[in-house]
C-alpha cells in the first residue's frame, strides 16, 4: 500500500486542477482543503533565479513548468536550448500551448528521472522547481551527477526560504544564495517576506580535492558523516563462489547495485579491491589529494581509519575476466576495509 507521501503524489497528478490568471489550485483529498501549485507572486524569484543561473547560449533543463513564470525568464535569457519536463497532463497542455514558435524549446512529458535513460544529454544549467515530488531528495544529487556538464549551474526551490538548512542544500558544500525580498499572500507552501535562491556549481575535476584531516570521524557514529561499511567488506570487489562478506548488499549501504566489469585493480595483497571508477584519498608530497585507483602507485600513502597506510603493490587484472561487482553511490564519504574512499558525488 502507498504511504501518504505517495497518495498525496498520486492524487495530485490526478485531480483536476484550476488554473487562474494569478495561481495554480487544486483541492487535495487527503486534506480536504485547496492547495496552491504556483502563485503569480513568485515572479521575482524566478525571474533572479533565471539571472543567477542562465547564460546567454546555456542548455538549460527545467523540471516543472508550473505557470511558466521561470520558463518565461529562461526564454529572456537566450538559451541555446531549453529542455522543460513536466508530469501532470493538464500543465502539460498548458506548456505545449506556451512553446508554440519557440523553437529552442524541447518538451518531456513525464518525471525528470527519465532523463537518466538518455546517457548523452548534459545540460550547462538545471533548474528544479517541481510539485509533491517524492524522488527529489532521495535522487536529485545523483540526477546532477549524471546530467550535468563540468562546471553546471544548479538551482532549487528553497523550501526553507533560509541558507542554513543541509538538507535542503542536499548535503552539498559550496551553495551560495541571492536574497529576494517577496510579498506573498497567505498560501499553503511559503509565506515568508524573504526569500534566498541557492546555485551550485558544480565541478567534476577528478583527482585534485583537498582532505582537511579535522574533519574527518574514525567513529562509527559518523559525526562528520563519514560512513563505514561492514567488516571485510570491499568496494567494488569480485565475488567468488557463495562468498557474501566481500560485497555490500542494498540493505547494508543505501544505493549499492549489482552490475559487472572487466578489469580490477588490487592494492597491499587484496586490501582493497576495485574498478577504475573508485576514487581514494592519496597523501604525496606531503598533501592529501583524491586520485582514481588506477592512479596509485607504490609509496602513496592511504587514510585509514586510524593510521596512514602506505601502498607496497599494486597490481591490475586486465583479462577478459568479468567481475561481478556492487556499485555504492554515497552521497559521504566512508570507510571499505579501513580505507577512506571519496563519496561518488560532487562536492
Amino acid at each position: 500500500m502507498a504511504d501518504d507521501q505517495h497518495k498525496f503524489r498520486d492524487s495530485y497528478l490526478a485531480a483536476d486542477l484550476t488554473f487562474e490568471d494569478d495561481k495554480i489550485t487544486w483541492h487535495c483529498p487527503e486534506t480536504n482543503d485547496t492547495r496552491e501549485v504556483m502563485m503569480e507572486w513568485e515572479q521575482p524569484i524566478m525571474t533572479k533565479m533565471a539571472e543567477v543561473a542562465v547564460d546567454a547560449g546555456d542548455h538549460v533543463l527545467e523540471c516543472g513548468f508550473g505557470m511558466g513564470i521561470l520558463s518565461n525568464a529562461v526564454q529572456a535569457r537566450n538559451p541555446a536550448s531549453h529542455t522543460i519536463v513536466e508530469c501532470h497532463p493538464q500543465v502539460i497542455i498548458k506548456l505545449k500551448e506556451w512553446a508554440v514558435g519557440k523553437s529552442n524549446v524541447t518538451i518531456v512529458e513525464g518525471k525528470w528521472m527519465d532523463l537518466l535513460s538518455d546517457n548523452f544529454t548534459r545540460y550547462d544549467t538545471i533548474l528544479m522547481d517541481t510539485y509533491v515530488d517524492d524522488d527529489l531528495h532521495g535522487k536529485f544529487r545523483y540526477f546532477c551527477k549524471q546530467k550535468a556538464k563540468d562546471g553546471a549551474k544548479i538551482s532549487w526551490w528553497n523550501f526553507s526560504g533560509g541558507t542554513h538548512d543541509d538538507w535542503m542544500k542536499f548535503y552539498w558544500k559550496g551553495v551560495t544564495f541571492t536574497e529576494v525580498t517577496c510579498n506573498p499572500p497567505e498560501n499553503t507552501y511559503y509565506n515568508r517576506k524573504v526569500y534566498h535562491i541557492p546555485l551550485k556549481i558544480l565541478n567534476k575535476k577528478h583527482g585534485w580535492g583537498v582532505l582537511d584531516t579535522s574533519n574527518i570521524s574514525t567513529s562509527e557514529s559518523g559525526t562528520m558523516s563519514i560512513k563505514k561499511a561492514a567488516k571485510n567488506m570491499w568496494m567494488l570487489s569480485p565475488l567468488t563462489g557463495n562468498r557474501t562478506d566481500t560485497a555490500c548488499t542494498q540493505q547494508q549501504m543505501n544505493g549499492a547495485m549489482q552490475m559487472k566489469c572487466q578489469g580490477i585493480t588490487t592494492l597491499n595483497d587484496n586490501l582493497i579491491s576495485a574498478s577504475d571508477a573508485t576514487t581514494l584519498w592519496v597523501k604525496r608530497d606531503g598533501s592529501w589529494i583524491t586520485d582514481k585507483i588506477k592512479n596509485i602507485v607504490v609509496g602513496d600513502i592511504l587514510k585509514g581509519i586510524k593510521n596512514e597506510i602506505e601502498v607496497t603493490k599494486v597490481e591490475f587484472d586486465g583479462s577478459d575476466t568479468v567481475y561481478d561487482i556492487v556499485k555504492i553511490d554515497s552521497w559521504h564519504p566512508f570507510f571499505i576495509n579501513g580505507i577512506l574512499i571519496k563519496d561518488n558525488s560532487y562536492d
